[in-house]
């Protein structure tokens, strides 16, 4: 699959220019992307709905204050929430809705996922504070196996509980390497794991424990509607601007980039402010 790539990208955000961006939001503007060139995932299957927690060809609720307009909300991510409930975990009334743009063969979502997730599941996802949304999207060719694989385990409904081993392994052990190159032997482990023949391996020794059928997921893997998925998440992708993942919104607002829990606690805390007034304090 040829990926699309953005010649003048909107938006193209760093680790750097993550930080950023929580930091502009106690400021009066708040950084916000720009959906009008995103095309939904309505076309992959005509029984999904855009909007999720919707019925098919039943429209979302207007906003109910003109506010909303210049603040981050929930409504801001409508034209790129995932339809696939599979391929979603957490309250779908949730005051914080989040959609990542990441895979299995990207090693800073690894590394999200092992060191700065867990603790955003327990403070916001289990208290009904956030909800999470994946899409599959390859930064570069050799992580397209990565998406598929992704994508596959969805279609089984098993991508949250893969993604559970299959991150940390992508990552690797250790602290992640912020501020500098990977060593040549790194790299090479890296990109091992990265492979197809690694990634498969991986997934076929978890098949079990996860309750994967390996067989129907090696045929899903190897669909054109799996590659059709992947292409269409990443158009959505490069159509607000993005060219790198982890990529991530939330009710709006973007962050591109690893960051460590506590920033991403200061980033989600600023969104809900930003958006309801609330904290998330207790």
């Amino acid at each position: 699959m040829r990926l699309p790539r953005l010649l003048i990208p909107a938006v193209v955000f760093t680790l750097a220019l993550g930080v950023a961006a929580f930091t502009l939001l106690s400021d009066d503007e708040v950084p916000l992307i720009d959906t009008s060139e995103v095309q939904d995932d309505t076309t992959l299957d005509s029984t999904l709905d855009a909007t999720p927690g919707t019925t098919p060809g039943t429209e979302p609720e207007a906003s109910t204050s003109a506010a909303d307009a210049d603040r981050p909300s929930p409504a801001r991510m409508d034209p790129i929430r995932v339809s696939d409930p599979a391929m979603g975990i957490g309250d779908i009334d949730a005051p914080l809705v989040m959609v990542t743009f990441e895979s299995f063969g990207c090693l800073w979502c690894g590394n999200f996922h092992r060191l700065t997730m867990p603790g955003i599941y327990d403070k916001y996802v289990d208290a009904g504070l956030l909800r999470i949304e994946a899409r599959m999207m390859p930064y570069e060719e050799r992580a397209l196996p990565g998406a598929l694989v992704g994508t596959a385990a969805g279609m089984q409904t098993r991508y949250w509980e893969l993604a559970e081993v299959l991150y940390p392994f992508i990552s690797g052990d250790g602290e992640p390497p912020t501020g500098r190159d990977l060593s040549a032997a790194e790299l090479g482990d890296y990109r091992q794991r990265q492979s197809e023949a690694g990634l498969l391996a991986e997934v076929q020794r978890y098949a079990d424990e996860i309750d994967l059928d390996y067989e129907q997921f090696l045929t899903d893997y190897r669909s054109v509607e799996a590659r059709q998925r992947v292409s269409n998440d990443t158009d959505i992708g490069y159509a607000i601007g993005f060219t790198g993942t982890p990529s991530i919104v939330v009710n709006g607002v973007p962050l591109g980039g690893w960051v460590s829990f506590e920033s991403f606690d200061e980033f989600l805390t600023s969104v809900l402010e930003a958006s309801t007034g609330a904290t998330s304090d207790g």
